[in-house]
This record gives structure tokens, C-alpha cells and sequence, in this order.
């Protein structure tokens, strides 16, 4: 589905923020001018700047018109969520790392969270669902399915733990997540031997069903297999580029804006 404009502008100056391009604390140009160099009507640049605005991505200052917000400090979800959605930006390996390291966590601990969940009530709706996108993995990988495909399915499997431990924040997280998640896991399956990484799914999987595992100890053993198996990805990441990079405008009107550097009267 096509962005609208309004949502093409806010891309594009969420790129800018997250790049440094546009610093916290910068004031932006006169309505008039910024409208006249993205060549938007002044109605789209002014929704852009309300959807920024409830990201805390830009504040309006009495008599000193629109600054840029300090996000690195200020950003919630909602700025994440914009920014992974955002094909034209590349976002750089701090923010992949980061990124991977808080899933790699974040994973051993929904685990914990569904399977304390499902001993309490005595089941669970997502354990149908489970092995069902496990068979559909193994089919993918027979027919020789994209690998951004499989990580596709990786995702949703994972999201469904995430459904399955009845946490709002922890399943909220996870819908924002969720591009950058099928980014990493794409990158990691491209690095490793995803039929022995299914198969090992496929076992944990048996044992939750059968009750034959101590939570404790299982947790333990699969937070040591995350952090194994993550570790070619690791070193690839630490080899790109830390810093972000805006490739390409996301405004489709045909000039590629990349900076307003000029603009803003900074060096």
C-alpha cells in the first residue's frame, strides 16, 4: 500500500532526526520555506509535523517556533515503530545490535512468562498454533522458500509466545518490533543451518507438550542456544557501519531529499 503524502513527509523528517541530520534542539525553517523546498502543500507538511509532534520527534516553542525533540532520550514505540517501516533508511549496525541483544532476552523471558501462564490455567490457545507454523516452516524450507519468508514465520511464531504470556507491554513491543525482528532473523538465517535450528524448536517444543522439563533449567539452556546462535550475526553486525544512513528521499515527488543541513543554517 502507497503512503500518503502526509506520511511520506513525516518518513522523511523521522529519517532526518534519527540520522542527525536534523538535531535535537534545532529549530525547523519557516512553514512557508520547508513546504517550498519538499515542494508539499503546507496542509501536508502541517499533518506530518502533529504525527512527529505525538512522538515527541519535534515540540512547538512558545515565540520560537517548531524544534527538533531529543528521541534518543524522549522516543516511545510509536517513533520505533515509524522508523522500522522506513525502506529508504538504512539503520545502521548500533541500533541492529541493540536491537538483537534486547531480543535475545526478551525471547527466553516470554517464553518463561507463556509457559508459567499455561501451567496455571492448564493450556493454552496458541499451542495449536505453534506446531502448525513449525510444519509450515519445514514445507517452506522443502520447497525452497525465501529466506525472508522463513524469518517471516520465525516472527509469527515468536509473536505468538508473545500473544501466549497475556503481557499488554511485552505484546505491544512486539507489534512495533516486529520489522526489525524479521530484518535480524532474515540476516541470521541467511548464517546459519535452519532446518538444525527448526529441529531444535521442534524438541524444545516436545518437551513443554510431554511437562518433561524443569522451567529454571530450560530457560537457562535456551538462553545459552540463543546467544550461540546469534553469534555469527553478531560479528556481522559489528562490522557495518555503526551510524544510521538515509539512502534515498522517502518523499515520492521526485527530488531526492537526503538533508536540510542548508536549512537549518548548521554546519
Amino acid at each position: 500500500m502507497s503512503k500518503t503524502l502526509p506520511d511520506q513527509i513525516a518518513d522523511l523528517l523521522i529519517s532526518l532526526i534519527f540520522t542527525g541530520d536534523l538535531r535535537a534542539g534545532e529549530k525547523l525553517p519557516p512553514e512557508r520555506q520547508l513546504a517550498e523546498f519538499l515542494d508539499v502543500d503546507r496542509t501536508s507538511l502541517r499533518m506530518a509535523l502533529r504525527t512527529l509532534g505525538r512522538m515527541n520527534a519535534v515540540r512547538s516553542v512558545q515565540g520560537s517556533g517548531i524544534r527538533v525533540g531529543d528521541v534518543r532520550r524522549d522516543m516511545g514505540l510509536d517513533f520505533l515503530d515509524n522508523l522500522y517501516r522506513i525502506p529508504e533508511l538504512e539503520l545502521g549496525g548500533e541500533l541492529l545490535l541493540a536491537g538483537l541483544e534486547l531480543f535475545n532476552r526478551a525471547i527466553p523471558t516470554a517464553i518463561r512468562l507463556a509457559l508459567e501462564k499455561r501451567e496455571r490455567s492448564g493450556g493454552s490457545p496458541e499451542d495449536a498454533v505453534i506446531p502448525q507454523l513449525v510444519q509450515r516452516m519445514y514445507q517452506g524450507l522443502n520447497e525452497g522458500m525465501p529466506m525472508s519468508d522463513l524469518a517471516d514465520l520465525e516472527v509469527e511464531m515468536i509473536d505468538t509466545i508473545m500473544t501466549a504470556t497475556g503481557n499488554l507491554v511485552l505484546q505491544a513491543s512486539s507489534t512495533s518490533s516486529r520489522r526489525i525482528r524479521s530484518l535480524l532473523t532474515q540476516k541470521l538465517f541467511e548464517q546459519i543451518d535452519v532446518r538444525a535450528h527448526l529441529d531444535h524448536q521442534v524438541q524444545m517444543l516436545m518437551r513443554t507438550q510431554q511437562g518433561d522439563y524443569r522451567l529454571d533449567e530450560m530457560i537457562q539452556q535456551y538462553q545459552q542456544y540463543i546467544d550461540t546462535l546469534t553469534k555469527p550475526l553478531r560479528e556481522h553486525l559489528n562490522n557495518i557501519p555503526e551510524q544510521p544512513r538515509l539512502l534515498r528521499s522517502p518523499l515520492h515527488n521526485g527530488r531526492n531529499i537526503i538533508s536540510l543541513r542548508h536549512l537549518t543554517g548548521s554546519s
